[in-house]
């Protein structure tokens, strides 16, 4: 099982910058971190780790990565919550899969979400055509 330690995980601007997610609520094997750069909790970025295992009438195990990313704006001198971006990737994981299984899955995730056409639909809003 994994332990819910301190992450420092790169933001996404030209020179990237290490942001520091510590953990905010560890229950049950899900966990949720934050970056506490912000001061103010509604305007913390967060990570979420969501596992569900298998169950007799589900042979597939599940675990969900969530991020949200709270903009702000200034309103007369105050800092405020402006909107989220927020992100949402499951993966189903069948009981019989490898460990190489699983980790060829996670590589496949995290670089075609650094490949165009698909990083294209993220930054640009580009919708993919052909």
């Amino acid at each position: 099982m994994s332990e819910a330690v301190i992450m420092t995980v790169d933001n996404g601007a030209d020179t990237p910058v290490s942001v520091t997610f510590e953990p905010e609520l560890v229950s049950g094997g899900n966990a949720t971190f934050r970056d506490k750069t912000a001061g103010v909790s509604n305007l913390m970025p967060r990570m979420k780790s969501v596992t569900s295992l298998a169950t007799a009438s589900r042979p597939t195990n599940r675990v969900t990565f969530q991020v949200s990313l709270p903009v702000s704006k200034t309103v007369d001198g105050v800092l405020q919550l402006d909107y989220i971006l927020r992100a949402d990737c499951q993966f189903v994981l069948p009981e019989r899969a490898t460990p190489a299984d699983r980790k060829n899955l996670l590589a496949f995730v995290r670089n075609g979400l650094n490949e165009e056409p698909v990083k294209g639909t993220i930054v640009d809003v580009s919708p993919i055509w052909g």
